[in-house]
């Protein structure tokens, strides 16, 4: 018999053998690892040096009495990357740590649990109808249908604010307005998790499209078709489709406006300081910036795989590159078998590498080439008395003001009031003698690094300067939502 929401009995029995959330749930563990990812993990933007998470490891080791365990932190956390509870990543060589969306997931569990959430409610039920109402919108081919039920709303819309101004209408009550605000901090809560998942999804497929390209050698065609295959795989994933929503609702500037002028507003009211716990505050004030990070890292992984497709495709000595380890590996492959046939030492009499002739007893002992250190370079700049001409100065201060480091410092002061800003408005608010091209092509330089960018969506600046008429510009659409490091900027 199969359960009403699809799933076999079969299903659930492997789930509970193999689900690495369910493990984590289960695990002898839990007691003490589960608090030690909430306290260090849960809420990271980005994930944490190894070195640092170990001392945190250990502290906790610590506190737990008769603890009998010989593991060290880096082995347990070794044991938790094989579990699938951590995921890890190199930056600038160093081994970092981040909660996958498994641990993520029982986190929410068990926080669901704790504060007792429950499934009934009104605001829940309101969602349900409102998602019933736009499903029957969607699967309804007739327009007619459609006009009525906006007159409708219309109507009610009209009829309900004419109830508002009389005072007919009563005031929200205190549970309606905890239950509303539960089943919003309930619908947020999956979607950091959701986008970590599609995150190792898209990670793990990158590695697998870059193994099987150098490996096996396809063709540009072959390459791009698996690639475009793979792309439509991730978005048919249901962290996908969550994905794509949140980017749409991004693109427009107007909602996602709405939503931040709303949740100020609620913030604002006695309801948010009488009624709000601390962590609650928090959850509502940072939900869209976290939700904006965790879309960021997604986007960052598909600039990064779209890159190396990129790369792949205008690499032209890549057939060259591919004979030359097919060489190497058959040469090793040929001085296994050698040793293996006739072993002992011996001497090469060829000059196989026109280096001479060469006694070789072991191999890991010859040096074909020795760094003899530093060379010292002395630079001598005669001064000259003459005093740069005009147009040259005119150009060091062009280019001084449409640097990256100018642009940076720009769109840091425009953050510190407010949560995000875009391109247009970065354009707006540099000076008027470097609004040049110039500057357009810097602020697009960071958005690629520090930004989001939608070519989707054009924007329009005027760039006037010593010409005759003022060029108009069309660039996309840029977004930039943290500071900018000027030392990494510049």
């Amino acid at each position: 018999m199969v359960a009403s929401t699809g799933v076999t009995p079969e299903e659930i029995k492997g789930a509970l053998l193999g689900n690495a959330t369910l493990k984590l749930l289960n695990a002898y563990s839990r007691d003490w690892v589960l608090p030690l990812f909430a306290e260090h993990l849960e809420h990271v933007d980005g994930s944490v040096s190894a070195e640092w998470f170990h001392e945190r490891v250990a502290e906790a080791l610590d506190q737990i009495p008769d603890w009998q365990g010989d593991r060290s932190p880096a082995e347990h956390c070794r044991k938790w990357v094989e579990s699938r509870w951590l995921e890890t990543e190199t930056e600038s060589g160093r081994l970092r740590y981040r909660l996958s969306p498994h641990a993520l997931r029982a986190l929410r569990i068990v926080r669901e649990i704790v504060e007792g959430e429950s499934s009934v409610s009104g605001a829940r039920l309101g969602s349900i109808a409102h998602a019933v109402r736009l499903l029957a919108d969607m699967t309804s081919p007739d327009r007619e249908v459609h006009v009525r039920r906006i007159d409708k709303q219309i109507e009610e819309l009209q009829r309900l604010r004419e109830e508002i101004a009389t005072g007919r209408v009563r005031l929200a009550t205190m549970e309606e307005m905890r239950q509303q605000l539960r089943e919003i901090l309930a619908m947020t809560r999956s979607l950091p998790a959701d986008f970590q998942q599609l995150h190792t999804l898209i990670e793990d497929r990158h590695q697998s499209v870059a193994q099987h390209a150098m490996r096996d050698g396809p063709t540009k065609a072959e390459l791009v078709e698996e690639y475009l295959h793979e792309n439509d795989l991730l978005a048919r994933t249901p962290e996908g489709t969550a994905y794509l929503g949140f980017s749409q609702m991004l693109m427009s500037t107007r909602q996602a406006h709405e939503i931040r002028d709303d949740v100020d507003q609620i913030l604002e009211q006695d309801f948010a300081r009488d009624h709000m716990t601390p962590t609650q505050r928090e959850q509502l004030e940072t939900m869209f910036a976290t939700l904006l990070a965790a879309e960021l890292r997604v986007q960052k992984s598909y600039v990064r795989w779209t890159a190396s497709l990129r790369r792949f495709l205008t690499r032209s000595a890549h057939g060259r590159h591919r004979r030359l380890l097919s060489l190497a590996d058959r040469a090793l492959h040929t001085g296994a078998a050698w040793v293996a046939r006739d072993p002992g030492a011996r001497t090469l009499d060829t000059d196989i590498l026109r280096i001479g002739p060469y006694a070789i007893t072991d191999i890991s002992q010859t040096q074909l080439w020795r760094d003899l250190g530093p060379q010292q370079v002395t630079v001598v700049v005669a001064p000259q008395a003459v005093a740069l001409p005009e147009t040259d100065r005119a150009a060091l201060r062009l280019a001084a003001g449409t640097s990256r480091r100018a642009v940076s410092r720009t769109i840091n002061t425009l953050l510190r009031d407010r949560p995000v800003v875009t391109g247009a408005e970065v354009y707006e608010a540099t000076p008027a003698e470097f609004q040049r091209l110039g500057a357009l092509v810097t602020l697009l330089d960071l958005a690629i690094t520090h930004g989001q960018v939608n070519v989707s969506i054009g924007e329009h600046a005027t760039i006037t300067g010593n010409r005759e008429q003022a060029l108009r510009v069309v660039f996309p659409h840029l977004v930039f939502d943290r500071l900018i490091d000027l030392e990494e900027g510049s």
